[in-house]
């Protein structure tokens, strides 16, 4: 056995095909992992081809009419082998979907993508088979997928995929299709992820794994599901032609509703239910040991010792001249800050991707492009050479997921921002929106925690919104007997809503902004339009019109219907669900204010007027207070909501939901003025 063991890793090493480092990872992944994962059997596990009649006659799924399709049966099954000289990881997946109404004939198309690399690298798909059954004048019709309904097509240069649409499927139909993906380990040491839930409701998703004892994995269970089934127990598998020890997992969620992709969450697959793993280490006594945990120090290091990060930090001389004149023309550390954002800002044009890497910031600086860790580890060196302790923080993007402090990831990390200390705080600055103060970071990096890369320090840094939401607007409007509303309409915008509509405006220019206005309010004729503060980070942005309306006062005989928000208030709610299991994340704080002046027509006096409204969360999490006055012939209307957490857990969701329908409710009544003479 251990001349069978050395024979390849002598191939490995003397391969002229292999980089060093996939010399080491053919080493490894040869003497770690060659063994046969035997499964055993259970009752739940389906005999492909044979579907229950209960099945093919289902109308509707029980646990939710409205699902259009139910996936009856979603399982996997990991084992690994060797062949042509590589291991290869195993994943059979047989599944079955019933199509329950016509909106969901289209998942009768499957695609199976897979990697396609330089020939040992490439992933194999084998073994793809499927039926249509249909249920046809009191008896289960069986259709077959044949090989001429199967099509490779290539997706790009690294990425093809097998497709196929299974035959005859209508509404009523349950579709079963299988097939085998196996990937060298040379690729990656990994399991493939399995997701336990879908858009569609999942009756029983069932994932197993036989695991040998010399290997140990880390089993990263996430999502809000809990394991209807959570077995695991000590076998005897086959492992590189040894009898050994080993651990058979098998994970079952049952009756998973479909996931839906709620408001105000950070990217779906940080609330999915599913399992991920993680190559921890090899033990193999005599043969092979290997601890491969990155844990955050072993990862600073790393990037400390990066050429296109740590590296990078250490040749700066080229921003010298830079920094002393950014230092000469600004004597307040603040504006220092601001200064130096502007100019990466100013000299470098973001071109919207992300990274933590940069492989050289003076070419960037005469390339006058580049991503964010671009502009932000340039943005770090120029601090550095202005004497700032400037260091990078890492971390990653609302889009990207969320980061697990228990075990550190590099791919888990996709941007970069500098970090400063003052009066023992953390100040987070990025140079990738000119209209990002300092201390300010952009939306998407609004993700709970990021990494400070730091030679004697380094930490998790908790990420705080330092910046609110503030939209404020005020209306002074003349009502006409006719219902017509005439007058001035201010809108402030305050914190992230000045970055973004900066952004729009500066992308679009005055015309196009002011053109999408009145496409959103297509009951205005706007006269005069003006824009103040437009540059001016330091102020709100201030848009001034001159309007009238129409829609928002009906006459009817002697009385006048006024909708006072003006249609800028809440109609519907945007937390449908009646439940959630995760929480709701703004990524900031929100301050919503409107504030109207109406000039009552001569000889109308009012009738009915909305009554005062306060409602409050608990615990100081927000509030909303609505008021009408009337004084002589002029009513006066505050509106006015806060958010004040950035974060609201599941717990809360229910009062949240119940505070946005007490919004809607206020914002969607009226006043009645009657005509007196």
């Amino acid at each position: 056995m251990k001349k069978l063991l050395l024979k390849i890793i002598q191939l490995c090493l003397n391969s002229a095909h292999f980089t060093p480092l996939q010399m080491f990872k053919y080493f490894f992944f040869s003497i770690s992992c060659l063994f046969t994962a035997s499964l055993f059997a259970q009752e739940k596990k389906a005999v492909f081809g044979e579907i229950p009649l209960d099945d093919v006659t289902m109308k509707a799924y029980p646990l939710d009419t409205t699902a259009d399709a139910v996936a009856l049966y979603d399982y996997g099954e990991t084992t690994y082998d060797y062949k042509s000289s590589d291991i290869f990881i195993n994943l059979t997946y047989h599944g079955r979907i019933k199509i329950l109404k016509k909106s969901a004939l289209g998942r009768a198309t499957i695609s199976i993508p897979f990697f396609r690399g330089m020939g040992k690298t490439d992933e194999l798909v084998t073994d793809i088979k499927g039926f249509t059954h249909n249920f046809v004048n009191g008896q289960v019709v069986k259709e077959k997928l044949t090989k001429e309904m199967i099509f490779n097509e290539k997706l790009s240069d690294n990425y093809s995929q097998y497709k196929f649409t299974l035959p005859n499927v209508r509404e009523g139909s349950v579709i079963e299709f299988s097939y085998t993906i196996s990937t060298p380990m040379s690729l990656t040491n990994n399991p493939k992820t399995w997701t336990f839930q879908g858009t569609t409701p999942v009756r029983w998703s069932e994932y197993r794994i036989v695991i040998p004892d010399v290997l140990f994995y880390r089993m990263l269970m996430s999502g809000y599901l809990p394991l209807a089934i959570n077995e695991n127990k000590p076998i005897n598998t086959m492992f590189a032609g040894e009898n050994m020890g080993a651990v058979l997992y098998r994970l079952v969620v049952k009756d998973a509703p479909a996931f839906r992709d709620e408001p105000y969450i950070t990217t779906p697959s940080d609330y999915v239910s599913k399992i991920d793993f993680e190559l921890a280490s090899v033990n193999w006594t005599g043969v092979y040991t290997k601890n491969f945990s990155l844990d955050y120090a072993s990862m600073n290091k790393t990037l400390l010792e990066d050429s296109d990060f740590g590296e990078q930090l250490k040749r700066t001389n080229f921003l010298k001249s830079i920094a002393a004149d950014i230092k000469a023309k600004n004597a307040d550390t603040t504006a220092q800050w601001q200064a130096a954002m502007k100019y990466v800002t100013s000299n470098v044009k973001w071109d919207g991707k992300t990274s933590i890497y940069s492989k050289s910031l003076k070419k960037v600086l005469e390339k006058k492009e580049g991503d964010s860790g671009d502009m932000n580890l340039l943005l770090i060196a120029l601090l550095r050479e202005m004497d700032y302790d400037a260091n990078p923080l890492v971390l990653s993007t609302r889009s990207h997921g969320l980061i697990n402090e228990s075990y550190a990831l590099l791919k888990k990390f996709n941007y970069v921002v500098a970090h400063i200390s003052k009066d023992g705080k953390d100040v987070l600055l990025d140079a990738t929106d000119e209209f990002l103060k300092a201390g300010v970071l952009p939306i998407e990096c609004l993700n709970q925690i990021g990494w400070l890369v730091h030679p004697t320090d380094a930490h998790f840094v908790n990420i705080q919104p330092i910046e609110q939401d503030r939209e404020y607007e005020k209306a002074d409007f003349s009502i006409s007997e006719d219902g017509e509303l005439t007058g001035t309409f201010l809108k402030s915008y305050g914190g992230y809503s000045a970055v973004s509509a900066r952004n729009v405006f500066k992308e679009e220019g005055k015309e196009k902004f002011l053109e999408e206005i009145k496409k959103a309010k297509s009951s205005w004729t706007i006269t005069k339009a003006e824009y103040k503060n437009l540059n001016d980070i330091d102020m709100a942005l201030e848009a001034n019109y001159d309007v009238s309306m129409t829609d928002f006062v009906t006459k009817a005989g002697n009385l006048l219907y006024l909708k006072p928000m003006l249609g800028e208030g809440y109609t519907t709610n945007p937390f449908k669900a009646e439940e959630r299991a995760f929480p709701v994340d703004f990524g900031y704080s929100t301050e919503e204010t409107f504030l109207a002046n109406f000039q009552i027509p001569k000889g109308y006096a009012v009738a009915e007027m909305p009554k005062t409204g306060v409602v409050s969360l608990p615990s100081g999490g927000g509030r909303f207070t609505y008021t009408v006055s009337v004084n002589e012939q002029k009513i006066s209307l505050i509106s006015r909501y806060q958010l004040k957490k950035p974060t609201y857990t599941a717990e809360e969701y229910g009062l949240l939901r119940a505070f946005f329908d007490a919004i809607i409710a206020k914002h969607n009544e009226q006043i009645v003025l009657k005509k007196v003479n």
